[in-house]
């Protein structure tokens, strides 16, 4: 691998079966595989088009945007969101929800339409 052109090597990288676990696991192994998975790079931003296409809308092209740190703050925004969720049937069985009943949720250390995503994704699933 290490011995493709940058524009091959890259294209390998944005390729849908890799997932970010690949990913990681490719730029561990050396400086140049490093390199060609930087944080503000392509690669990142394909691997979180691919998984929240609908998340773009929020970024400027122009934006000197870390694509890995929002992929990890959506994952951990996703993680959180559906502990919450599945937390709502035990805490809100009976008609009478608590005046603090959604402070966990006003309280999430992340962007609000990360957490509206996840909402959505959740909603959208087959069997729900």
């Amino acid at each position: 691998l290490t011995d493709l052109p940058g524009e091959l090597l890259e294209l390998i990288l944005c390729c849908d079966v890799l997932g970010a676990a690949d990913i990681g696991r490719v730029s561990c192994t050396c400086r140049r595989l490093r390199e060609a998975c930087q944080p503000r790079g392509k690669v990142w931003r394909e691997r979180f088009r691919l998984r929240w296409p609908s998340l773009l809308k929020y970024y400027s092209h122009t934006d000197g945007v870390s694509w890995l740190e929002e992929y990890k703050a959506r994952h951990s925004a996703g993680l959180e969101a559906q502990r919450i969720v599945a937390s709502f049937s035990k805490r809100f069985f009976s008609e009478h929800v608590p005046c603090n009943g959604f402070s966990d949720i006003e309280t999430l250390n992340c962007p609000s339409h990360f957490f509206e995503d996840e909402l959505m994704c959740i909603l959208n699933m087959e069997g729900r």
